[in-house]
């Protein structure tokens, strides 16, 4: 019976590949990485509070840098809302049918010219967060966010809007991923899941301030309706950049870079005063030291094109665009456009920008239940979950279209809406951030979620023409029948994600990195086991692969004696 018992587990376990052992840190006093691999060990059993109470100042860091992010959601949510302000479309409406409205084509640009704008911030911070830090490039966009303000502020005509849309794109590229890497290296495990997911405030609180601000400048008369909301975003930019000035720099980056004694620095200041015991913290930078070590297997250089080499790191990368593109395809870009959508069919001025209201609050509440479950379900539960219940509510979405109009359904379909929004940031949302904050191998973090989000705003650009499109009067008009189509996506992306998308949550950047080398199938990454046998014995090079030959060689005799005990049936060990 015992010997049965021993079976089920070992076939869970897993370590270090052959190819790990050999390479892992020999310059490193591997007592140190041992020392390191039980601080990282308790860090696993801390609860939220104690990791909160414990690296309070790393949460706290993370959360600011992540403000940046409630600019963008703000100014994103003013655009697309601005299509159904009375004093925006007498400005720069032209007519249709009687009525002043913003061209789709225009509609499409000035969403998507923003976009491009991003694609190019992006670039620049895949390229300048490694190499110059966190802290340097944020304030270098924040400076760039401050001038191109000015250009939408004074915009006369839309051709001029479109530019200040590109110009303000690029900071916001800068940020989109930048806070998120940040986040991922600076906070312990059971912080930077929720503290990634914190980007989803970041844009579902910048746009229902967005809505709450243009609720209130329907009052005001003539250019200063939507000229006033534009200039309020001129309260961002100084106050963060100061703030950041005296953030303190990834202890990762740090590591990378050779800057050992600063890394230590990092870690004693985000955590509370006498956390770490002697030697504590000269051990976790060595277990740091030990990661990067192996990480140079699949990414030496930590480049471009290595995010594309065969073997583990372009599964990673695979599974990190895919993430990216499901946040575009499924189905939530449907409530972008939901003043227009409801003005079209019907619904008056004000209730259209009521619904609104409550539409990007239920962003904020969604992210509050997220980080309820999270420590509960994991991501992937949570996501698969989300995905679900969006295609329930569209799928009636749809169904309403071919309904006679009338006020019941379009408080139904303006109901569904908000339900998506926050199905979308209870789940996919958040999620999202906290998969790709921990998924990449450290050496290629901030260029691997550059490259997913860059794929996804080129998504994003080709789905946003679809769905403007399909809402604008001038377009194909669908309305509600467009909900059809999200439902189809939405499958696509379910299927994809039941299959390749694994559970993160919960491990160290070393394990995941042993996860990926022994090729673990997504759907069994939550029940393995894994091992660093390297740090757990305080070995290195030759010995740490004597060490696991010793092991293999004592887990064989164990199935030999259980072979001949229990009718043959025996008992696997995987280490390699």
């Amino acid at each position: 019976m015992g010997g049965a018992k021993f079976a089920k587990k070992e076939n869970n376990v897993i370590g270090l590949t052959d190819a790990q052992l050999r390479a892992v840190a020999e310059d490193v006093d591997p007592e140190l990485i041992r020392i390191g691999h039980e601080v990282v060990s308790r860090q696993k059993q801390e609860t939220f509070v104690e990791a909160w109470r414990n690296h309070w100042g790393a949460g706290m860091w993370s959360l600011f840098l992540s403000c940046a992010l409630f600019m963008e959601g703000y100014d994103t949510g003013l655009i697309s809302t601005f299509y159904g302000m009375p004093q925006f479309q007498a400005r720069f409406g032209k007519p249709h049918n009687g009525k002043l409205v913003i061209p789709a084509s225009y509609q499409g640009a000035l969403l998507n010219l923003g976009k491009v704008g991003q694609l190019i911030g992006l670039i620049i911070t895949g390229t300048c967060q490694e190499r110059y830090g966190s802290k340097k490039t944020y304030i270098w966009g924040m400076a760039a966010m401050t001038a191109s303000i000015f250009l939408a502020v004074f915009s006369i005509n839309l051709d001029m809007l479109i530019g200040a849309e590109l110009a303000m794109g690029i900071p916001w590229g800068m940020f989109q991923t930048l806070a998120t890497a940040y986040a991922a290296e600076i906070c312990p495990i059971k912080l930077r899941g929720y503290l990634a997911a914190f980007a989803s405030v970041g844009w579902g609180g910048g746009g229902f301030l967005a809505s709450g601000v243009l609720k209130g400048a329907l009052n005001l008369k003539g250019d200063l309706a939507w000229k006033i909301p534009f200039a309020l975003q001129w309260v961002w930019p100084v106050p963060l950049a100061l703030g950041c000035f005296f953030a303190p720099e990834s202890a990762w980056w740090l590591v990378r870079k050779g800057r050992f004694e600063d890394a230590k620095a990092t870690l004693v200041r985000t955590a509370k005063q006498g956390f770490y015991a002697e030697n504590e913290a000269e051990g976790y930078i060595a277990y740091m030291r030990h990661t990067d070590a192996m990480e140079k297997l699949e990414a030496k250089n930590g480049s471009w094109i290595e995010l594309f080499k065969r073997g583990p790191t372009l599964r990673r990368t695979e599974i990190m665009i895919g993430t990216w593109v499901v946040q575009v395809a499924n189905g939530n870009m449907i409530t972008g456009l939901t003043v227009e959508f409801l003005k079209q069919a019907g619904m008056s001025t004000k209730e259209a920008f009521n619904m609104n209201l409550i539409l990007h609050a239920m962003g904020i509440v969604g992210v509050g239940l997220s980080w309820i479950f999270l420590g509960y379900w994991g991501r992937r539960p949570i996501y698969l979950s989300g995905l679900l219940s969006e295609a329930a509510c569209l799928l009636p979405i749809g169904i309403l279209g071919f309904v006679e109009k009338s006020n019941a359904s379009l408080k139904a379909t303006g109901g569904l809406m908000i339900m998506i929004n926050l199905i979308f940031h209870f789940s996919l949302g958040p999620v999202c951030y906290s998969i790709v904050g921990e998924l990449p191998p450290s050496r290629l973090r901030s260029r691997a979620i550059v490259m997913g989000r860059f794929i996804y705003v080129v998504c994003a650009i080709i789905f946003q023409q679809i769905n403007t499109r399909m809402v604008a009067a001038d377009g194909w008009n669908l309305k509600a029948k467009s909900g059809l189509f999200w439902v189809g996506c939405n499958a696509v992306c379910f299927l994809w994600a039941f299959f390749r998308l694994p559970e993160t949550g919960g491990r160290s950047f070393t394990e995941l990195d042993i996860l990926f080398a022994n090729k673990v199938p997504a759907r069994k990454f939550a029940k393995t086991v894994v091992r660093d046998e390297a740090a757990e014995y305080g070995v290195q090079g030759k010995e740490a692969v004597d060490v696991v030959q010793d092991e293999k060689d004592t887990v064989e005799d164990v199935q030999v004696e259980h072979a001949h005990g229990n009718n043959h049936r025996t008992a696997t060990h995987t280490l390699t």
